[in-house]
């Protein structure tokens, strides 16, 4: 039996929290899968509970059209549902977020033909509770249909994820090598002879499954050169691989010339690693074809990087959204957690990005609040030291990820076990403050930096 022809279903599903927003959000793991098994002659299916612009989701009675911002992000769709037990202590509201759980069925019971393999995507830890209620939905209409898990939370805790999810076959880490021989065997195939993966690192995600797009997550690397003590980008992925500037290009070319899209939104760890052969030969590629696109660095940028050539290519090629990793003013924990930025580097390339055209306020700078053996004073510190320099503060609060060094920090210091519920390494309930200084003390805390910053927005981000 041949695997050319079998039909995949892709699911990316809800947001379960006490906020969300769409930042250019994409299930880029998910899409790159997609490309892979459609290039061995699959046919593929996308339900993206996630896609705010998704024709179903036009014309609702209770919601109104889904709304772009000037910068190409926009508010999800809620609905409040019960809280878990372990968030009864938070007076916050708790919801679901993306497409409304009757669209979701409608778009089950519609689908052109039932699936031989789903392909179920997972993010943050804490959001496991919307993974296993997608779960449990596609088993109700399919419950002969083998399901796979993959994504982050099941490559971080895959043993959480089997015995809370319980799909029928997991996968940890990057996909694309052995996917198609994993629906092979699940389907009982033989899988094609000669595969290619595009641009030779990772495929590029197939984002023709959107039928309207309009912005694209792209990422250049996977991995990461730097070791920061908080992240699990290289528990994620060991190996720092990147794809060619020139396949980047073609990507961002190829989807405003046949799709009209506008924002492209960079989700690398490391953007900047060796800008001079990368990023610099990108911005210029972008000015010299004219593209009228807007560029967004989603995650923080390093600021030893950011000099005068490149402040000048980003502002010449549309970038509009500039965010900077800072995370603390202290220089010991700078040095502890990866040594990558100086309050001095912090200093220049905010003075390069103001000569090249951007205005202080709208650059964005990372501050990190919550870790192990951080006092509010060093955060607050690090706020007014961004402040000091005029640029734009985004609190970031800490999250205890699986298998990082502060993870292991917050359990030697008794503030974390390895037994507690992944719902707790929420940033929403400052996971490790909150148990040393009370929940409304950490609120008080981040209502105070919004009164310091009141001229411009403050974000409290994930950081994982």
């Amino acid at each position: 039996m041949e695997l050319t022809g079998k039909k995949i279903l892709l699911f990316n599903p809800w947001i379960y929290d006490f906020a969300a927003y769409d930042f250019w959000v994409k299930p880029l793991g998910l899409l790159q899968l997609a490309a892979v098994l459609k290039q061995s002659g699959l046919h593929i299916e996308l339900i993206d509970c996630l896609d705010r612009f998704h024709p179903a989701l036009q014309n609702l009675p209770d919601h109104p059209p889904a709304k772009i911002k000037a910068n190409g992000t926009g508010k999800f769709i809620r609905e409040q549902i019960p809280k878990p037990e372990v968030y009864s202590h938070i007076p916050r509201k708790y919801c679901r977020y993306g497409m409304p759980a009757h669209i979701v069925e409608k778009l089950l019971a519609n689908l052109s033909e039932k699936p031989d393999v789903i392909l179920l995507t997972s993010t943050m830890t804490y959001w496991y509770p919307a993974v296993r209620d997608a779960a449990k939905l596609l088993r109700e209409y399919f419950p002969d249909t083998p399901l796979i898990l993959g994504g982050i939370y099941a490559s971080l805790c895959p043993e959480h994820a089997q015995k809370h999810i319980g799909p029928d076959h997991l996968f940890t880490g990057a996909g694309e090598h052995h996917i198609v021989d994993l629906v092979a065997a699940v389907t009982g195939a033989n899988p094609p002879q000669q595969r290619h993966l595009p641009d030779g690192a990772f495929p590029r995600p197939l984002y023709d499954l959107y039928p309207d797009l309009r912005s694209v997550a792209i990422i250049t690397s996977r991995g990461c050169p730097n070791h920061c003590s908080f992240c699990a980008s290289r528990v994620l992925a060991p190996e720092y691989t990147r794809r060619s500037a020139e396949h980047v290009l073609h990507e961002i070319a190829h989807w405003h010339n046949t799709r009209q899209v506008q924002h492209f939104a960079f989700f690398d760890d490391a953007l900047l690693h060796k800008a001079d052969d990368y990023i610099k030969p990108l911005l210029r590629g972008v000015i010299k074809q004219k593209l009228p696109v807007c560029l967004h660095a989603a995650n923080g940028m390093q600021p030893r990087f950011v000099d005068a050539e490149f402040a000048d290519l980003f502002y010449q090629a549309g970038g509009i959204t500039v965010k900077l990793s800072f995370e603390t003013i202290n220089p010991t924990r700078q040095k502890s957690m990866s040594a990558k930025v100086t309050c001095q580097e912090l200093k220049t390339a905010i003075e390069n990005l103001e000569q090249a055209g951007y205005k202080r306020h709208t650059i964005g700078v990372y501050v990190l609040m919550g870790l192990p053996d951080q006092e509010p004073a060093e955060a607050l510190d690090s706020v007014n030291y961004v402040l000091d320099l005029g640029a734009r503060v985004n609190l970031a609060s800490f999250s205890p990820i699986p298998h990082t060094s502060e993870w292991q920090r917050a359990i030697d210091m008794g503030y974390w076990s390895p037994d507690d519920d992944l719902l707790m390494t929420n940033t929403s309930v400052f996971p490790i403050w909150s148990r040393r200084f009370g929940y409304q003390q950490c609120q008080d805390f981040v209502h105070k930096i919004v009164e310091k910053n009141k001229q411009c927005d403050v974000v409290v981000n994930e950081v994982e």
